[in-house]
């Protein structure tokens, strides 16, 4: 799959967000979308999405304009993996990740045994088959997070929106996450993640976008990144990158 931004920009009322965006990407990347608290990137998830009307410019996806598709159209072609959820029922796994398959199925139909299939496919997938009973309230925040993957899995959808996927979780946790996110992009997905872990992103990603300012101003691989001085400009603080092992390590200059 191929998403296509082009001079993408959006204001709230009398407050511009994002000036002339334009990304190109495709399944199979990882990358990474970091940005200060307010630089733009949830408001771009929701452009992307087809949430927000954009002020000018446009997304499309396959080569068709986000404007022409219906929500299903659209839910079949992105899906959004929020930060943390927690539900006011006590849904099963199986049925959280059913719902996924909303956007495959006829207005007000009940899934039926292709979309249980699809659904277990998805968490087989993710390796957590064995939870689809667990009430998913009573999952810590890692499972909850991977269970929220697998439901995006069971819409089909081959363009992944991550927000912060790993803030709120431990370090192994984390890793979990990451390695599925990577995992699902071996085999053809393309995932965004956003992210304020900059070493996560130059471990994982295969590219690495900075919003500032409203605008793109950097993309490129994790090795331009680090042989550039754009990350102590960016977050203005002198910092060192130190490579180990084929693993990134940043350090402060201040330590």
């Amino acid at each position: 799959m191929i998403l296509e931004i082009s001079d993408l920009s959006f204001s709230y009322p009398k407050h511009p967000v994002l000036q002339n965006i334009s990304l190109s990407a495709k399944g199979g990347e990882f990358i990474s979308l970091l940005g200060n608290n307010g630089s733009g990137k949830t408001t771009l998830f929701k452009s992307i999405l087809g949430l927000l009307k954009v002020k000018s410019g446009s997304v499309s996806i396959d080569g068709e304009n986000l404007n022409n598709m219906s929500i299903k159209e659209r839910a079949k072609k992105t899906a959004y993996i929020p930060q943390e959820t927690k539900q006011v029922f006590a849904y099963s796994v199986l049925s959280q990740v059913l719902m996924g398959c909303t956007a495959n199925i006829s207005t007000l139909a009940s899934p039926g045994e292709k979309e249980v299939q699809t659904a277990l496919d998805a968490l087989k997938t993710l390796g957590i088959e064995h939870m689809k009973d667990r009430n998913i309230n009573a999952l810590s925040g890692g499972e909850r997070q991977l269970v929220l993957c697998a439901r995006a899995l069971a819409g089909k959808a081959k363009c992944l929106l991550f927000d912060e996927p790993t803030a709120s979780l431990d370090y192994g946790n984390q890793i979990s996450v990451l390695s599925i996110i990577h995992k699902l992009t071996k085999s053809g997905y393309l995932a965004i993640v956003s992210t304020h872990n900059v070493e996560q992103a130059l471990n994982f990603s295969t590219r690495i976008i900075l919003l500032n300012n409203k605008q793109i101003t950097f993309n490129g691989t994790p090795e331009q990144l680090v042989n550039s001085d754009i990350l102590e400009r960016f977050y203005m603080t002198p910092l060192s990158v130190i490579k180990i092992d084929e693993r990134y390590y940043i350090k402060p200059e201040s330590i």
